[in-house]
């Protein structure tokens, strides 16, 4: 593969002899890599941490590995990554061509013991370079949730419920120049409360410059699409909120029908997306479009459900759209 040998060239340039190429296997992980990600190694799941070189040749990088709190260190080698990032897959794989292994096949989505998949929404698909990923995040037992009382059930939440557990995920957030210590220079809130004060046009402004940076922030087309939901109206939302969810549907693999639960909270932007893109339908009385949608997102929502599936009733009872 090309990219992963132009990769391995840009890490090992002025790199002379093993110890040194090692470092800068080491440097690149920590400079490119997404930590933590997960792993298995002998059947066990775990997270790794942080990847470096100890100064053994022999042995390699070494993964520092977290597990039910217990931290352990192991050869990167022996690792099976699980959902990763493009960037992190692109270095391991580079990683186990300089040691002369094979690259390891990439992991497969167990399939969820019910029919419902995700129905694709987004009418424009812009391909993207490197689609977010989507990182693995355990099992959604519906019945763990609380869903009211038993009487107040709706009939879709007594199917969710006897569909029985699900594989959970989480999608990668882009959200460009956040430093992740210190959220209160978080850009998505800073227009958020740009637009809540009335301040649209430099709201816009800071969230188109985030897009120029990296089109992937979903939250940015979401709150551009709220912007001009607000003053515009539906249609001139509709392309916004479509390019939000189009992003992320092309980081779901065909057949998804796993959960994306919001209390995961980098799930939280195209659950938004979704949210805005159903609206615009249901405004515009494109019924089975809006029903759709919001389908989608009380399957996928994980037990926070009752807006999407407040709007899914009205929607299916054919009632007008009116701002609360």
């Amino acid at each position: 593969m090309e990219d992963i040998d132009r990769l391995l060239d840009e890490i090992l340039i002025d790199a002379y002899g093993e110890s040194e190429q090692l470092t800068a296997f080491e440097v690149a992980f920590e400079d490119t890599a997404r930590l933590p990600f997960p792993a298995r190694i002998v059947g066990t799941n775990i997270e790794v941490v942080k990847v470096e070189f100890e100064g053994d040749e022999r042995r390699g990088l070494t993964a520092v590995c977290s597990n039910d709190g217990a931290i352990h260190r192991v050869a990167l080698s022996d690792l099976t990554p699980g959902a990763v990032t493009m960037g992190t897959s692109q270095l391991l794989i580079a990683y186990r061509r300089w040691l002369g292994l094979p690259p390891l096949p990439e992991p497969e989505m167990a399939p969820a013991p019910e029919s419902w998949t995700y129905q694709r929404v987004a009418h424009r698909t812009r391909g993207l370079s490197v689609p977010l990923a989507l990182r693995p995040a355990g099992t959604w037992d519906p019945t763990e949730q609380y869903w009211g009382e038993d009487d107040e059930k709706a009939p879709l939440i007594e199917v969710i419920i006897a569909k029985g557990p699900r594989a959970e995920f989480e999608m990668e957030q882009v959200i460009p120049g956040l430093d992740k210590d210190d959220w209160d220079s978080d850009p998505i809130a800073e227009a958020a409360d740009l637009h809540g004060a009335g301040y649209n046009r430099e709201a816009a402004i800071l969230l188109k410059k985030l897009i120029a940076q990296d089109e992937r922030c979903i939250d940015a087309w979401v709150h551009l699409g709220n912007i001009a939901f607000d003053i515009k109206g539906p249609q001139a939302a509709l392309l916004l909120y479509d390019r939000a969810v189009s992003i992320g549907e092309q980081t779901l693999p065909e057949g998804f029908n796993g959960a994306l639960p919001r209390g995961l909270i980098d799930n939280r932007p195209f659950l938004r997306a979704l949210h805005g893109l159903g609206l615009c339908a249901w405004r515009q009385r494109r019924w089975d479009e809006a029903e759709t949608v919001f389908t989608n997102l009380v399957w996928i929502d994980g037990g926070s459900t009752s807006t999407a599936l407040e709007c899914l009733d009205a929607v299916r009872a054919r009632q007008r759209w009116t701002r609360d």
